[in-house]
């Protein structure tokens, strides 16, 4: 059940008077959490970029039966009528928070009642982004996603964004992109291309590799003649997919590492080391099981990588 949409509403003055706007939004999950400051300076700093709406979304999830309590107690407003507040109340904050931080933005708010899983992923048709919070960290500082991020993270009809908690958001100026020569990979590396050239930043294009045989010998050795021939093979095939994506953005400086040890665990370890803004991966490349929405690698790389990823359907 829909709840009020407000109309859209500038919270200030773009360039040349003007707010620039788009159809395709950024969308933002809010909930009213310590996840939420995090997730909304992100996404008001994407929009901003791309000069988009920001639209701010929070779902009412009942999880029981709103009995009519103000039908024995006439004095108490209804259980809807207090959740309904909560949400706006939660929506404005986030909307003062994200004229804070650009006034220029074009901000839309909504509440939303279901099942949330579903009316995230509803609302992310013809979107440009969703933005959720990365659930809390367990043990071992290892991020679990649950059964809502996890559905809405595999089913989005865009590309999602998950932001730690108290992540310091900054410009996208070193994106770190899992490349394996799928077309999947080919959609993330084309979003990594786009999302750095605004700022004039880096990619850098990592694949990973595990078990290979040359003449008849499995690599084990670095350093060896069948060790720089593996990398040089996996070098290509990084070139062939990202090469002919690059030439259409000149300004944006692009590197390629070859790593041993598998395709999650090489994206995770580049990403710490080169500390990168942002880590992009496709939502399933090679290997995966057909029909399947998020595959096991770009997973990992959510729950693991301590940075925003963004996944790439």
């Amino acid at each position: 059940m829909a709840d009020d949409v407000t109309t859209p509403t500038r919270e200030g003055a773009g360039a040349a008077g003007e707010v620039r706007h788009s159809s395709a939004a950024v969308v933002a999950a809010v909930d009213g959490s310590v996840g939420d400051p995090t997730v909304i300076d992100w996404a008001a700093d994407e929009a901003a970029r791309s000069g988009r709406t920001l639209r701010l979304v929070h779902v009412v999830e009942p999880g029981y039966q709103l009995t009519p309590y103000e039908a024995v107690f006439g004095e108490l407003p209804s259980l809807s009528e207090q959740l309904r507040a909560n949400g706006h109340a939660v929506v404005d904050a986030a909307a003062e928070r994200a004229a804070a931080r650009h006034p220029g933005l074009e901000v839309e708010r909504r509440v939303e009642w279901g099942p949330p899983a579903g009316i995230i992923i509803d609302v992310t048709d013809g979107a440009g982004w969703l933005v959720l919070g990365a659930p809390p960290r367990h043990r071992f500082e290892r991020v679990l996603l649950g059964s809502v991020a996890l559905a809405t993270v595999a089913h989005a009809r865009c590309p999602v964004a998950v932001v730690p908690q108290a992540h310091e958001v900054t410009a996208p100026h070193l994106v770190l992109v899992g490349v394996d020569g799928s077309s999947g990979s080919a959609r993330a590396v084309e979003l990594a291309l786009a999302t750095a050239a605004p700022v004039g930043g880096t990619i850098v294009c990592v694949i990973g590799w595990t078990v290979e045989v040359e003449g008849g010998v499995v690599v084990t050795e670095p350093g060896t003649d069948r060790w720089a021939r593996v990398e040089e093979r996996y070098a290509r095939l990084v070139h062939e997919t990202v090469d002919p994506l690059a030439a259409r953005y000149p300004d944006v400086a692009v590197e390629v590492v070859v790593r041993s040890g598998g395709a999650s665990r090489a994206v995770v370890e580049v990403a710490a080391e080169r500390h990168a803004d942002l880590v992009v991966v496709g939502s399933r490349g090679h290997g995966g099981f057909r029909g399947l929405l998020l595959g096991s690698v770009s997973r990992r790389v959510v729950e693991r990588a301590g940075t925003v990823v963004a996944v790439v359907h």
